[in-house]
């Protein structure tokens, strides 16, 4: 069966890596690149979370989430820094 290839895999970690790179640039205070790795991490949960959703449930739950998850985490620092300055 060549559909149960899934690059999407693939995606998601890649997305997961730059999360990971989003997050140690926060700690840096490097806010440009922290912005840049943000937004290429999230391109890459949108384009290949269709894919993962579709040959998936447990895909679904792990986009779900990584999606929350990151949310949390962004919505956190930025009522941090907020509160900060």
């Amino acid at each position: 069966m060549p559909f149960m290839y899934k690059p999407s895999l693939w995606g998601f970690a890649a997305s997961a890596i730059f999360i990971a790179m989003t997050i140690i640039t926060i700690q840096d205070s490097e806010w440009i690149d922290a912005l840049m790795w943000g937004l290429l991490s999230v391109s890459f949960a949108v384009k290949y979370m269709p894919k993962f959703l579709i040959f998936s449930v447990p895909g679904a739950m792990v986009s779900l989430i990584t999606l929350i998850a990151g949310g949390a985490l962004f919505a956190a620092d930025a009522a941090e820094k907020i509160g900060q300055g």
